[in-house]
């Protein structure tokens, strides 16, 4: 059975009716709603999976914290880790520890044979790519030797920095703006873009919408993410995903994203 995980933006777990969360670490994770502390994280009292995600390019300078933070993760009922930084494969090995890792790369994820590859190295997990078809995402789990994690519903990333994109905009014309979430336009579209300490990302002008694949997809986990989604709607659609009663989710700015169709970016001259 396909497990549901939420990628939530609040503390109060309890409220979604799922079976597991990924939840980002403060100062070491990217594309996340909302980042925990670690002392939140050890705090949270659940018997629901948990998945932490520190998929952000690791610094020489944060290794030293990073191999405290990993130990104290090793002693909770933690799942697995996200990472993005190989440095992570290292640092279990080299802290012995018994946690699982997923590999998490957003768009490198994209094939059986690396994860296989990752897998030899003691890689349990993959974090499947959102920029994928259908038949690839069968393909990989026909031939994965890792548990697989689907991204099947939410708002994804597509572009992240570590430069600070829309703070170095207001201060090159001394504007002044405290919001969390701003937008941009291209081309008619309006594309979320958050910008934060690890730096900037830009996501979908829509909501992936992958309920009606997912209720033929037999994989591990999916993931539905609560990034910019009015919260009562979120936990609507979540009732929905947890029921399988209806036959499709009709919403409004949704999409299909690359599910049918292959994902083919060109550089503009």
């Amino acid at each position: 059975m396909t497990k549901l995980l939420v990628i939530p933006t609040q503390l109060n777990l309890d409220e979604y009716d799922c079976d597991g969360f990924i939840l980002g670490l403060k100062n070491y994770s990217v594309n996340m709603p909302y980042s925990y502390s670690l002392d939140e994280i050890k705090n949270i009292n659940t018997d629901k999976e948990l998945f932490v995600a520190i998929n952000k390019n690791i610094f020489s300078r944060e290794i030293d914290e990073l191999k405290a933070i990993l130990i104290e993760l090793d002693k909770l009922n933690i799942k697995g880790i996200l990472y993005a930084d190989t440095a992570l494969v290292n640092l279990k090995k080299e802290l012995n520890l018994n946690v699982d890792l997923v590999w998490s790369q957003e768009h490198l994820t994209t094939n059986y044979e690396t994860i296989n590859y990752w897998n030899s190295y003691g890689v349990n997990y993959a974090y499947v790519s959102s920029d994928i078809t259908l038949r690839e995402i069968k393909e990989i789990k026909e031939k994965a030797q890792t548990k697989l994690i689907v991204p099947i519903f939410g708002y994804m990333p597509i572009f992240t920095s570590k430069r600070h994109e829309v703070k170095n905009y207001l201060d090159n014309f001394n504007l002044s703006d405290d919001s969390k979430i701003n937008y941009i336009e291209k081309e008619g579209k309006i594309y979320p873009i958050v910008d934060d300490i690890e730096g900037t990302v830009v996501y979908t002008d829509y909501i992936l919408n992958g309920y009606k694949e997912y209720k033929e997809l037999d994989v591990d986990y999916v993931t539905l993410n609560t990034f910019n989604i009015e919260d009562q709607l979120f936990k609507d659609v979540l009732k929905v995903f947890r029921e399988k009663k209806q036959d499709d989710l009709e919403l409004d700015n949704s999409s299909k994203g690359f599910l049918y169709s292959e994902t083919i970016y060109k550089v503009k001259r």
